[in-house]
């Protein structure tokens, strides 16, 4: 009788977790987008979460990898996967679908496995890992984003900086999709969703305070700071750890009156920063330059900045401001030098426009004179 219990109990599990198994995206219509905290994957079938029986599956890939903080470990052999953290991990047994937490206690909580990748059951993990998730409509179907305590932009916020690398990420998945036709299947050179190359940006903020430019640059040490002669004396530190190489010096001088007084201004402002950092740049940025004036400099040695698009006005929405990013590099062979305004305008930005550039493919990258050239 105990046997017969125990292989009606199996057979049970096993019909559970055949009718977790799901369709594949496609068929069903439905495109879930998947994020983990500022960190948003590719979108194909193969890794895309599911729902089963009023719980959302996520794969592995949206597990690890990331700033979650959960490691993973798969023993085929056993038909185990351990999911763990410093204080707390769980075992999940594939061949009877139940998991065991680290204080001993089991329950039913199966995963599933398409091709070679496991899903988990979403609310199981955030019980045990302190882990929050929220289920998004966007503009191509859903957004799954799972987030703890190291999440740093809301869901609104992301969503926007998002919202190109999601554009990109679907149709690159319809295109997988699309049934092939006998020519060839090249995108449009007019279509601006097709699959872009990697993108670099440099980008510009003005130091206007130097305890706060140092902030901004613990989150983008590649970043190119703009000093005015006035705010040199004030930024020993900053101006050190830049010439150090965290990070790139730029000059903006006023250059209205002709090229005599700019460039006299450049060597003064020269002499402050070899003072403090034992470094000079050639890289300034000139208020008010005749052409005149800009040639001369550039003649002199120096390497004149140029921005596109220049968001020193003021800022769109995050999405607007990387379309426009994307579309300045995709014009200049791949790069483009933005300047950002002030420290103080950029602070609020920056977290979500790195997010936003990262989803579109665009790396920041350390200005310098080779890259103007």
């Amino acid at each position: 009788m105990r046997k017969c219990r125990r292989l009606l109990c199996l057979l049970f599990s096993a019909l559970m977790l055949l009718s977790l198994v799901p369709e594949r995206s496609a068929a069903a219509g439905t495109v879930i987008f998947t994020a983990a905290n500022e960190k948003i994957y590719p979108l194909n079938d193969e890794t895309m979460p599911f729902w089963a029986g009023g719980t959302i599956y996520i794969p592995q890939t949206a597990v690890v990898d990331n700033d979650l903080g959960i490691q993973y470990s798969r023993n085929r052999e056993k038909q185990t996967v351990v999911l763990y953290q410093l204080r707390s991990g769980l075992i999940f047994n594939m061949a009877t679908g139940y998991a065991e937490a680290r204080d001993g206690q089991s329950f039913y909580a199966p995963t599933v496995t398409r091709g070679d990748i496991v899903f988990f059951p979403l609310d199981v993990l955030c019980r045990f890992f302190s882990l929050e998730y929220s289920y998004t409509r966007v503009t191509y179907g859903y957004l799954l984003r799972i987030k703890n305590s190291s999440a740093v932009l809301n869901d609104v916020t992301f969503i926007d900086a998002a919202d190109q690398g999601m554009a990109q990420r679907y149709a690159q998945y319809e295109r997988a999709h699309a049934p092939s036709s006998g020519g060839a299947n090249t995108p449009a050179a007019n279509d601006p969703t097709r699959e872009q190359a990697q993108r670099t940006v440099y980008l510009v903020i003005e130091a206007t305070d130097a305890a706060r430019s140092a902030r901004l640059l613990d989150s983008v040490d590649d970043a190119a700071f703009l000093f005015t002669p006035q705010s040199l004396p004030n930024a020993d530190d900053l101006l050190r750890r830049l010439a150090a190489g965290g990070g790139a010096v730029a000059l903006r001088i006023d250059a209205s009156d002709g090229a005599e007084g700019t460039l006299r201004r450049i060597e003064e402002a020269n002499r402050v920063l070899w003072n403090a950092a034992n470094a000079k740049t050639r890289l300034v940025f000139l208020d008010g330059a005749a052409e005149e004036t800009a040639r001369a400099v550039a003649d002199a040695g120096y390497c004149p900045l140029r921005f596109d698009p220049d968001y020193s006005d003021g800022y769109p929405s995050v999405s607007r401001m990387c379309t426009r990013i994307f579309s300045a590099a995709d014009r200049s062979g791949g790069s483009c030098c933005v300047f950002l305004g002030s420290d103080e305008a950029a602070e609020d930005i920056l977290p979500s426009l790195l997010t936003g550039l990262h989803a579109g493919n665009c790396t920041p990258a350390r200005l310098n004179e080779v890259v103007l050239t």
